[in-house]
């Protein structure tokens, strides 16, 4: 016999998971009208995100913010809401803000658990976003970015990126940084296990 199966609960709408008083720090999103709690990030997860965040928030001109685990919804999403690692965005602050309207790049760091969501699911939604200019993947199991570029309205290009010496180049931010200082700071897997 299998576990019993437990019956979700009513979808709800962005304006009702948002009114819930999440514990500070805990991270929700809203998938389909559904509740997906992750558990707090990995090291590297981490690094990687403060890595970029220093990185980007020395290029940023006034009128731009630079935001961690901010909240996100996709052009046609009534009942999602993403909680994205890092994103950048020009629009002025509102009083109460909890999401952003009008990102121009944004970033996710991908994880074993959460990479399938982030490629097929979130990235396509992203790039939706009429203002987004930029969208990068982080891998932080293995030294790998992909990065996604806008050009002629709808179109996209995307960049793979792999070796030390490759340079992550963001126009919507101006950063031009190698993966080697990228990734400085992170143990990958087999590392570890020989270590």
């Amino acid at each position: 016999m299998g576990e019993p199966r437990r019956q979700p609960p009513d979808p709800l709408t962005v304006d009702e998971f948002l009114a819930i008083p999440w514990p500070e720090g805990a991270r929700h999103e809203l998938h389909d009208g559904h509740v997906v709690a992750s558990p707090p990030a990995m090291r590297a997860h981490q690094s990687l995100v403060t890595a970029l965040a220093h990185a980007i928030g020395r290029m940023l001109a006034d009128g731009s913010d630079l935001l961690t685990s901010a909240g996100l919804v996709p052009a046609a999403g009534r009942d999602t809401c993403y909680q994205v690692d890092l994103l950048v965005t020009c629009e002025p602050p509102e009083p109460r803000q909890r999401t952003i309207h009008a990102p121009i790049l944004l970033v996710e760091v991908l994880s074993a658990s959460t990479q399938a969501i982030d490629r097929n699911r979130k990235l396509p939604d992203y790039r939706q976003l009429a203002s987004v200019q930029e969208v990068v993947l982080v891998d932080s199991e293995a030294m790998h970015v992909e990065l996604y570029r806008r050009f002629e309205g709808t179109r996209w290009l995307s960049e793979i990126l792999r070796d030390p010496t490759d340079i992550l180049h963001l126009d919507s931010v101006g950063l031009d940084l190698a993966l080697a200082d990228l990734y400085r700071r992170v143990v990958f897997p087999a590392e570890e296990a020989a270590g």
